[in-house]
């Protein structure tokens, strides 16, 4: 019998860079977002937002609302620290840190498609069981992706030594959390009409509020504008609400390595939207870390392709199969 290891085709692969696509926007609508509402009070309206936007999309698919929200115990668990804490945790980090320190906070949180590959080939499922696949090189890949986000971030910030390190340490906590959580969902098989996100952004409006009540940082809101209600929602329905629907959608069934490796390319689109929105000044090495990262995206492809073996059929007619 043939099967599958996992599905190369459109429904595999393109929902996961719909996700990574839509991600690379996350910077811009932070740093557009926080400056007219404040970090905590703007992630409390993206999730809302993102809520609703996943009560949307079920609805649109026709399946139970209630659905989203009958979720077993585990996954309950692992979204509210894989969702709700990281998206909280990270926010904090960059909000704690110096500003010389952001560029380093932001490149360790980039550590989780690195996790994801290295998780992947030290315990993987049956469906990422390659013929041929070879673990060193997937780590060599994840090894080059993260090393092409650290150039295109400038190698000048890593030599300088860090000011904040519970900022640094918040960071690195919030990729491993994402980094679990995602591969969490795959191996568990969660039904995407039981998706472990959707839910989570209901608590994650919770801790984000709570969060900045504590911080003071309700009573110094600025008064709200036309503005900070654009960014809320677009940050809310496309990198919150669909880009992790999306996400869930490619990490199930897609080439889990290659759509990590393909999230290293988030903090290039980011700096290059940054650029254009915001008339920052681009790293020079953006390019030969967007074409290291290219390499590992190779590298990926080549190790776990799926070779492609020709059956005949008693009634003659050729079928291909992929063999696992």
């Amino acid at each position: 019998m043939f099967a599958m290891t996992h599905d190369l085709g459109p429904s595999g692969i393109i929902p996961g860079i719909l996700a990574v696509l839509l991600w690379c926007f996350t910077g811009v609508c932070f740093a557009a977002g926080s400056r007219l509402m404040g970090p905590m009070p703007y992630t409390t309206a993206i999730c809302v937002v993102g809520l609703m936007t996943g009560v949307a999309v079920q609805g649109l698919h026709r399946r139970p609302i209630g659905d989203l929200f009958r979720i077993e115990p585990r996954v309950w668990m692992a979204g509210f620290f894989g969702v709700s804490v990281y998206t909280v945790v990270l926010i904090l980090a960059v909000g704690i840190a110096d500003d010389s320190d952001v560029a380093q906070v932001v490149l360790v949180n980039y550590l989780w498609p690195l996790m994801i590959i290295l998780i992947g080939a030290l315990f993987p499922t049956p469906a990422d069981r390659q013929p041929g696949g070879s673990g060193r090189m997937l780590a060599l890949a994840g090894a080059l992706g993260f090393t092409g986000v650290a150039m295109a971030r400038g190698p000048e910030s890593l030599l300088r030594p860090p000011h904040h390190l519970i900022a640094h340490g918040l960071a690195f906590v919030a990729a491993m959390l994402w980094a679990a959580y995602s591969v969490l969902l795959r191996r568990w098989r969660v039904p995407e009409a039981r998706n472990g996100s959707t839910a989570q952004w209901a608590c994650c409006a919770v801790l984000a509020a709570l969060v900045g009540w504590i911080r003071g940082e309700w009573s110094a809101m600025p008064a709200l504008g036309w503005s900070a209600a654009g960014w809320a929602l677009f940050c809310g329905i496309g990198p919150v609400g669909l880009a992790y629907h999306w996400w869930e959608i490619g990490i199930k069934r897609g080439p889990v390595q290659s759509i990590a490796v393909l999230s290293f390319f988030i903090p290039i689109g980011s700096a290059a939207l940054m650029g254009a929105l915001f008339r920052e000044a681009l790293s020079p090495y953006l390019i030969p870390g967007a074409t290291l990262i290219a390499i590992a995206s190779a590298i990926v492809q080549r190790t776990t392709l799926t070779p492609t073996v020709r059956t005949e059929p008693a009634d003659g007619s050729n079928h291909e199969e992929r063999h696992p």
